[in-house]
Order: structure tokens, then C-alpha cells, then sequence
């Protein structure tokens, strides 16, 4: 008799709840998740559940199934942001917790994607002898800043331990709240991040003449990068340049010696990326010289994965999801722009990562992720629970496309190649 995989979920949805509120109230940083990594083992164990705590990278869970078979990996990441919350979300409504520790915020739904997996992960376990091979649970440190992902995909490689493919969920705050939208192909985009900073010779404001002010230089490059993607990129690629932070000057009559600028750059096609920073570091360092300045790179990292989803098993979560939810809960996704480490994984093996909408404009809930404002519609998570469950057990039974490969490069080198730096504790 096939699992109702749904009916349970909702019935769990209490305990999603309350498992997302408790760690709503508690958020943590990037590698200081240690309160948050003590909650999940627990509860894993309290299930019944092998656990692996990985220094600096996480916790691991292993549910064996009753017959031998492939290994899927589920995967949430638990930190939050460095963000003081408001009470109220995006229409104005109360909220129904806020955090209790002043100056973070879990404003991006890992708090939601830890309470869905561990929900998940408690009816996984209840019909364990009926799956056919392992699902591995994987929590996540550090992927807003700190990248642990390393730490976790390291152990991995250590014991041996290759999943055959993957799946994830994260919450969106642009499509209707309980509606999970799946896609093959690209769904968010790789990014590199650059911080310059240029030097000038400052001085008196009376007598610019005298000095080589480095904000005109900035001005002037600005504009040139903004003019750069017009004319160097295809306008069938999806390209985005960004300066977020520019400081320079203490006084309107004193002109500074330096300006630091920086920002990122978003992109599809990682070849395109990649063309694209040599010609911003060119663009750079010569409209720096034409305006006497020289300019330091000060960050310029790798271009990072763009999250390609494989299109068999993007097929498959789609149907199972249809099947599971109702036709019109299941939708293809808008590609964004955000990134995400979960590319990461698909270096290693196929999957799916998946949006679960959370827009709710009765309840308030239409805030952005990375703002104070922004809230969760708890009344869906049991979906991404039953999602993540549903799609454990279809993944366990479908073999990998033939055609399919496994990027060759090893972990370190993949990992220097993303531009990743390695968190402390590397070995």
C-alpha cells in the first residue's frame, strides 16, 4: 500500500510548527549554529535516527531502509543573518514569534527548511523498513557566509560515502504560499564578489588640481561596468552586476585619499561569468590609471556554480509532487538570481533543489528574504515536509541518467575553483 505521505505530514504540522518557532527564537550565525546543531541531533536520536555531528560542517543522519539500495541526500541549511527583526511583516500583521537575540534574524527560512527536514525526517523513519536503500539527512552550517559545506562534503568523501542524488527546498517569498514550484535547468545563478579599493591623493576641496580624487575615478568606472554588460554580453544571458558599499570622504571640502567600492555579479553560464570578471578587472585597472589612481583588488574571488537541476529527476519530483499535493500546486519556477551552496552538491551528484512558495497577502506575509520584515506562511510547511519525503522515497528507486557526470576535479580543487575560501579548521 503506497505511503499517504501527505495525510501524515499534515498530521505532523503542529510539530513543524513548533520545531520551526523554537528555532525562529534562537537564531545563530554562521559557524555559531552550536545550540541549533545540539536541537537537530537530538531530535534525530530521540527518532531513532544515527546521527554524525561534523565539526564545523554540520549534522548528518542516516535512516536505513528496510531493503538495500541507492542513498539520497536531503538537505537544509540552519544559520541566520546578521539582521534586527521587526515585529511586524511585510503588510504590517504581528508576526507569531520574533527572535529573542538581539541583532540576528533567521531571514532567509532556514529555520523553516530545518523544521520541514526534521519533519521529514520523523516520517521517513516511521516507514524506514519500507524504503528501498538510505537516505541521508544533511544540515548545513554556514552557507549565508561561512560556506561549512565543505566540511560536511569532506566527511562524506572520507567514509566513502557517495549519494546517488539529491533534493532540497527553499522557501520563496514571490509565489503563493503552499505551491512548490520545480524546473530542470537553471534556477539560481553562480556569483563572484569584488571589493576595490582606489587610491588617490587627497587634499584640500579649493584646489582639486592639486589632488587625484579617487571618487571621481569611481564615478567614472561605475558607469563604465554598468556600460560593459550592455555591450559585452549577450542580451540572451542572464547577467547582473551590482555595487552595493561605496565609502570614501569624512567632509564636503576635504577630498579623501581613497574610495573602496563593492559589489557582485550574478550569471547563468559560468563561461560567460568568468569572461565577464577578466574584463571588469580590465575596465578597472585602466580607468584607474587614466584618472592617476591605482586600484586594489582587495576581493576578487572565483566565480561560484550556477544551480543547474537535472532534468530526469526535476521530472520526477514534479510528478510526485502533482501526485502528491494536486496538479495545481506544482508549477516551473522563475530562475533567480540569488545563490545558494547547494550547487555544490550537484558538482557531485544529480538532483533537485525546489521553491515552496510562502506569499500570503491576507497574512501580511510578502517581505523579501534578507529584510526584517520577512515571515513564513507556517500553515504550508507540512508540504515541504511531505515534499521532502515523497521525493526520498521516488529518488531511492530511479537509477542515475546514463549520461550523466560527475564533475572529475577533487574537493579541494572543486572548492578553489568555486572561489570558495575554506572555512577554519580545514584539513
Amino acid at each position: 500500500m503506497a505511503i499517504q505521505w501527505n495525510e501524515e505530514a499534515l498530521a505532523l504540522s503542529d510539530l513543524c510548527i513548533d520545531l520551526r518557532r523554537k528555532l525562529h527564537r534562537h537564531p545563530e550565525l554562521s559557524s555559531k549554529e552550536e545550540a541549533t546543531v545540539a536541537l537537530i541531533d537530538q531530535f534525530l536520536k530521540d527518532q531513532g535516527i544515527r546521527t554524525q555531528v561534523v565539526e564545523h560542517g554540520g549534522v548528518l543522519g542516516w535512516i536505513e531502509g528496510g531493503k538495500p539500495g541507492r542513498t539520497v541526500l536531503l538537505r537544509a541549511d540552519i544559520d541566520a543573518l546578521p539582521i534586527e527583526e521587526e515585529a511586524a511583516n511585510g503588510g504590517g500583521l504581528p508576526k507569531p514569534c520574533i527572535s529573542e537575540v538581539k541583532g540576528v534574524q533567521h531571514a532567509c527560512g532556514h529555520d523553516g527548511h530545518t523544521a520541514m527536514l526534521l519533519t521529514a525526517a520523523k516520517l521517513l523513519q516511521a516507514h524506514r523498513e519500507g524504503l528501498e536503500g538510505t537516505v541521508l539527512l544533511c544540515f548545513e552550517r554556514g552557507e549565508e557566509a561561512t560556506m561549512n559545506i565543505y566540511h560536511i562534503m569532506k566527511a562524506l568523501e572520507k567514509a566513502g560515502i557517495q549519494p546517488d542524488s539529491v533534493f532540497g527546498l527553499h522557501v520563496s517569498p514571490h509565489t503563493p504560499a503552499g505551491t512548490l514550484q520545480i524546473q530542470a535547468g537553471p534556477l539560481m545563478a553562480g556569483m563572484f564578489s569584488f571589493h576595490v579599493r582606489l587610491q588617490g591623493r587627497g587634499g584640500h576641496g579649493s584646489r582639486p588640481d592639486l589632488c587625484i580624487n579617487p571618487i571621481d575615478c569611481y564615478a567614472a568606472i561605475g558607469q563604465a561596468l554598468a556600460a560593459l554588460r550592455m555591450r559585452t554580453v549577450s542580451p540572451f544571458e542572464p547577467l547582473t552586476i551590482s555595487t552595493g558599499l561605496v565609502q570614501s570622504g569624512t567632509k564636503s571640502n576635504i577630498l579623501p585619499d581613497t574610495c573602496l567600492f563593492k559589489g557582485t555579479m550574478r550569471f547563468y553560464n559560468r563561461k560567460v561569468g568568468l569572461a565577464f570578471q577578466a574584463k571588469l578587472r580590465h575596465v578597472v585597472e585602466h580607468i584607474a590609471e587614466a584618472y592617476d589612481c591605482t586600484a586594489h583588488f582587495e576581493k576578487l574571488n572565483a566565480p561560484g556554480f550556477p544551480l543547474n537541476n537535472d532534468a530526469a529527476y526535476a521530472k520526477t519530483a514534479a510528478e510526485v509532487c502533482r501526485e502528491l499535493l494536486g496538479e495545481a500546486t506544482v508549477m516551473e519556477a522563475e530562475p533567480w538570481m540569488g545563490t545558494d551552496s547547494f550547487p555544490l552538491y550537484l558538482q557531485r551528484m544529480p538532483g533537485v533543489y525546489a521553491f515552496l512558495g510562502m506569499r500570503n497577502e491576507a497574512r501580511g506575509i510578502t517581505a523579501d528574504v534578507h529584510t526584517s520584515r520577512h515571515d513564513l506562511d507556517e500553515s504550508v510547511l507540512w508540504k515541504g515536509a511531505a515534499a521532502h519525503a515523497a521525493c526520498a522515497e521516488a529518488f531511492l528507486k530511479q537509477p542515475r541518467p546514463q549520461d550523466w557526470k560527475p564533475n572529475p576535479l577533487d574537493l579541494d580543487t572543486l572548492f578553489e575553483q568555486a572561489g570558495y575560501l575554506f572555512p577554519e579548521g580545514r584539513d
